[in-house]
């Protein structure tokens, strides 16, 4: 198999990988991927999920999902996905705008099957913390990193700071600092280990 640089998918010259969920038969290409137990999971761009293990030295699309990956909600004009591992689970986020895609109206948040690679939609978090952003995402455990609890904090390429999402009640609101200002860009502090880094 080669990988088509121009196009970010994978083909096959002898027997072309078609995505089964695209209504004009073509070729997978992929949106991103993640690597989890060995295999790159990695969504296409009509939904459909491809397991992608390497067997002899050949990287080779070994599953495909029967159902394609979208928001349940039946109103979104425009969607973004981020897919990532938290606590020994592939998540998926969609960030949806549902009237311009400047605003993100909703947030989902879909964990996968493993079995039959199916989507199951989440309403609670538990005490998870999710992260996602332009660049990249991250799950934490929000009582030991003083965080809220069971909600998504996102940006948005055409939003300027941080907004948070509450699964509990579905609401969307700007995130703050201490002093009441809007948080634009945060600041990762790195953990102290007690070690000079000269």
């Amino acid at each position: 198999m080669k990988q088509e640089s121009s196009q970010n998918g994978l083909i096959d010259p002898s027997d072309p990988l078609i995505d089964p969920n695209d209504p004009k038969g073509q070729l997978i290409q992929f949106s991103n991927a993640i690597i989890f137990g060995g295999k790159f999971y990695a969504p296409s761009l009509q939904g459909t999920l491809a397991v992608i293990e390497e067997i002899e030295d050949q990287f080779q699309v070994t599953r495909l999902s029967k159902r394609r990956a979208i928001p349940a909600s039946s109103y979104s004009k425009h969607f973004i996905e981020y897919l990532f591992e938290s606590n020994g689970e592939i998540l998926l986020i969609f960030l949806i705008s549902e009237r311009s895609n400047r605003v993100v109206d909703n947030v989902e948040v879909f964990k996968l099957q493993i079995d039959d690679l199916s989507w199951l939609k989440m309403d609670n978090l538990g005490d998870r913390t999710l992260f996602t952003g332009i660049k990249c995402c991250l799950s934490v455990p929000a009582s030991q990193d003083g965080c809220r609890n069971n909600c998504v904090y996102f940006t948005h390429h055409s939003v300027d700071g941080w907004r948070l999402h509450d699964m509990g009640s579905g609401f969307i609101s700007p995130c703050y600092d201490d002093s009441g200002s809007k948080i634009k860009s945060p600041v990762w502090e790195e953990p102290v280990t007690g070690k000079s880094s000269r």
